[in-house]
Order: structure tokens, then C-alpha cells, then sequence
């Protein structure tokens, strides 16, 4: 794993150091970073690209919130990191995202039903991108993270960190992402006050 390229981009909460890290020919991801990384307890956020809540702002999903939610607790700390992987769909890509979504619209299903149907598991997801990109950032091994995705968890402690704290941004509860924050809270053991 390699910093390839690095830059500063000035956030709605300030200026953030962006930096895309490279392994392996389709392997890579962005970090996007504030203040010191190396010591104390900095707050850690593994984020999966959603084009849907991010760019267009679907109702259906809270990726936006927990994105914008996590860079404002970074600013206000003073230090911590995303690391932003391109895993649209719990990892499926984008087409075939649309074509659960479909699946979900015509059926009336659940998130988990639609890949079920579409012979997928649940979460395709793995993250050891994003573990090699904390280490080449040289993240404290004792650090804050912000997930309700038990998998991360466990990903980040296999890695050998130490978590503090498990943080989880508030969230406003509607009626159009109620439904996939249940299935995510009750059929993935996502960790979702609702």
C-alpha cells in the first residue's frame, strides 16, 4: 500500500488532508484526514461509497448523514480519518445495486431479500484496503470509531486496534430509511438505536 497522491480540500467543516492510497492494480481507496493520526485516540470511520444517498440524495438511506455526521465529529475533535472505499451496494457495484433496488420496488423486499434473490450474500464487503490504508497513515493502534456495522468492528480489532469507543452519529429516523435501518439493525445485527 502506497499514498499515491495527496492534497488539501477545504470541507464544510474545514480543511481536510485528502490522499488516494493505491494496492495492487484495482485495489485502492481515499482517506480523508484532520489533525494528528499517529497519537491519542483519533475517531476512525470505514465508509462505503453510496452514489445514490451521497450525489443525489435518496431518502432511503443514511450513508449521507453518517458521512457529513462523522466529518463534522473529525473537526470538532480535532483528529481522525475516513477512509472512503468505492463498494456501492454493500459491495455488489453499482449496476447491480440498481438491479437489487428494482428487485426490492417490484417484490416488495428487503435489502437482504433482494440479493438473497439475486443469489448474493448480504455484504460482499471486505476491508482490508481500509486497514492498509490506516496503516500506511500510521493511525494510532488505540483509536474512536464510528460504525453500526458489527463486521468493521471486528475487522478493526483483528487488525490489532484497540477501540475506546464505538460511536455512532445520530441519525434522523423517516419513514423512507426506517425500513433498511431495520433490515440492517434486525437481519445484519447492525448496532441502530431505533
Amino acid at each position: 500500500m502506497a499514498i499515491t497522491q495527496r492534497t488539501t480540500l477545504p470541507l464544510e467543516h474545514g480543511t481536510f488532508s485528502i490522499a488516494f492510497h493505491r494496492f495492487e492494480e484495482k485495489e485502492y481507496c481515499l482517506s480523508v484526514s484532520y489533525g494528528e493520526l499517529k497519537k491519542g485516540t483519533p475517531i476512525i470511520r470505514l465508509h462505503s461509497s453510496c452514489l445514490f444517498g451521497e450525489a443525489l440524495h435518496s431518502l432511503d438511506c443514511d450513508c449521507a448523514p453518517q458521512l457529513t455526521a462523522t466529518l463534522k465529529m473529525i473537526a470538532e475533535y480535532g483528529q481522525g480519518t475516513i477512509i472512503y472505499e468505492y463498494a456501492e451496494g454493500r459491495g455488489i457495484g453499482l449496476e447491480k445495486k440498481l438491479q437489487a433496488l428494482a428487485i426490492q420496488q417490484h417484490e416488495k423486499v428487503d435489502t437482504v431479500e433482494a440479493f438473497k434473490m439475486m443469489s448474493l450474500p448480504p455484504d460482499t464487503r471486505s476491508y482490508e484496503v481500509a486497514i492498509m490504508a490506516l496503516n500506511d497513515l500510521k493511525v494510532a493502534r488505540t483509536l474512536r470509531l464510528v460504525t453500526q456495522n458489527p463486521a468493521k468492528l471486528n475487522a478493526i480489532k483483528e487488525a490489532g486496534f484497540e477501540v475506546a469507543e464505538v460511536m455512532n452519529p445520530k441519525i434522523t429516523v423517516t419513514p423512507y430509511n426506517k425500513p433498511e435501518l431495520l433490515t440492517k439493525k434486525n437481519k445484519l445485527g447492525y448496532m441502530i438505536n431505533i
